[in-house]
């Protein structure tokens, strides 16, 4: 389960300062945004063993900062989907006033240019999973850029070249034909509960994220 940390102040400092990975392009990624606080019923109902207290969830408010290596080679056999196993290596996550880190052997960062048959869609999805005491935890920064039916977007013909790790700015901000479809989600599925509602389901559209790298000291 995840150790409840510092204060969100703190999250970002800290993040910077765990080792890098020798010979790696690392990046940080960070972002903020509301999300609409379940209402007090829903709050009463929410099992007592969540990573966040029912203060944090009534804030509305979260952050997360992330660490990744831009590096890793992609494990996907679909010539339209880079799949980054890894890449991935560090998050935090902060709601309310309880910040966590979450561990990333279950991480990746996904890009579709066109692919997986969606050749009017390209995506570029970043996301943890992560077992806390109430079940599974997901929490991922998605962005797509749709067409209408039968437009094809692969290669140049899109916002992104090919399926390749993209840069730092598109990982912050992918050019969409909707600024919706940039969003935060979080949900905590129960165990062995496929098809149930989530326990807990958070989302922000148009969040503010920013990207950067990370120089040695």
């Amino acid at each position: 389960m995840a150790a409840v940390l510092s204060p969100a102040a703190l999250a970002l400092a800290s993040l910077l300062s765990l080792p890098l990975v020798c010979n790696a392009a690392p990046f940080a990624l960070s972002g903020n945004g509301r999300f609409k606080p379940p209402t007090a019923e829903q709050l009463a109902a929410l099992p007592a063993n969540l990573p966040f207290t029912r203060a944090d969830l009534a804030s509305g408010t979260w952050s997360f900062q992330a660490r990744y290596d831009d590096s890793v080679p992609d494990s996907d056999p679909d010539a339209w989907v880079g799949r980054y196993v890894g890449a991935v290596q560090a998050f935090r996550l902060v709601v309310g006033s309880t910040a966590i880190d979450l561990p990333v052997s279950q991480s990746e960062i996904v890009v579709s240019d066109g692919g997986q048959g969606f050749t009017q869609r390209e995506s570029i999805r970043l996301e943890v999973k992560a077992p806390v005491a109430a079940g599974l935890l997901r929490m991922a920064w998605v962005q797509l850029n749709q067409q209408p039916a039968g437009t094809d977007l692969r290669g140049i013909a899109g916002v992104l070249r090919s399926d390749a790790m993209p840069a730092a700015a598109a990982m912050a901000q992918l050019p969409a034909a909707n600024p919706a479809d940039r969003f935060l989600e979080l949900r905590i599925d129960q165990p062995d509960a496929a098809n149930a509602a989530p326990l807990l389901y958070l989302s922000t559209s148009q969040p503010t994220v920013t990207a950067s790298p990370i120089t040695a000291p």
